[in-house]
């Protein structure tokens, strides 16, 4: 005798069925979901043609450009590396890398074209249709005096405990060093907001991050896996090279795609 519960146990055969169908309906829904958080989306048409070509996609942002040289270029250095090892990863086939001159990571998302009149992409109270250099000029106006209230150097380090991204960019995830950190990148992102007049949720769930490349192409089940382990040796490898990662001032940019971003003035 057992305590056991069997699900099936005294139930009628239609019963059984409908059982198993719960059962089998779960577990489909359970392998869908699974297999859509290790497939990426495909971000080709709005950044990227199909065929990995950069496409027009404008606008400006504030970011924190990775150092290049001196003292602080040690996650810069490892990123690199991923980057001239890519034919080592055949899914990268599947990609356009970004080049390592316009690594950052960003602090603020300002305005950009395809974002006209969309809360959070477009600054309130600005015509959708405003030409976007006139856009741009504006944006530097609502910033001209701003103070950043930061403590620099920025101090960020990489999530290892974040899954592999989903979206339509290949990132690594960061996270401030501690709660003082992360609380002076709050109260920035909120101020930014008040100032440019650029929506944040409320609360502020903005991930930061570092992006690598983006997908122009899907994943079969396979790459999917092998880009599953890959991204986190990434980020392992970047973790122990630079434990933490140093950056400067906040750079208001403009952009004309995702290859380069142009500083226009750093936040005091």
């Amino acid at each position: 005798m057992t305590n056991g519960y069997s699900p099936t146990t005294g139930l009628s055969g239609q019963s059984r069925r409908g059982v198993l169908f719960g059962v089998t309906a779960a577990a489909s829904a359970s392998f869908l979901k699974a297999a859509a958080a290790v497939a990426p989306a495909v971000d080709g048409g709005r950044k990227f043609m199909a065929d990995g070509r950069v496409r027009g996609f404008a606008g400006n942002t504030l970011i924190c450009h990775l150092p290049q040289q001196g003292a602080d270029s040690a996650a810069f250095n490892a990123l690199l590396d991923i980057y001239r090892n890519a034919s080592d990863y055949p899914f990268l086939a599947n990609a356009t890398l970004l080049p390592p001159s316009s690594y950052h990571m960003t602090i603020f998302g300002g305005a950009n074209d395809q974002g006209r009149g969309k809360p959070g992409q477009w600054p309130q109270g600005v015509p959708s249709d405003l030409p976007l250099e006139a856009c741009h000029r504006l944006m530097a106006e609502r910033l001209k005096g701003f103070r950043s209230g930061l403590n620099l150097p920025i101090r960020m380090k990489v999530d290892l405990e974040a899954p592999a991204p989903e979206g339509g960019a290949i990132t690594l995830p960061l996270l401030p060093v501690d709660a003082a950190q992360s609380q002076q990148l709050r109260d920035l992102r909120r101020r930014l907001s008040e100032a440019t007049g650029i929506r944040i949720s409320d609360p502020d769930t903005y991930g930061f991050h570092i992006s690598l490349a983006y997908w122009i192409k899907p994943l079969t089940p396979e790459q999917a896996k092998a880009f599953d382990r890959a991204h986190r040796q990434w980020r392992t490898t970047l973790s122990k090279a630079a434990p933490v990662i140093a950056l400067g001032a906040p750079e208001f940019c403009v952009f004309k795609d995702m290859f380069a971003f142009e500083r226009q003035f750093y936040l005091e």
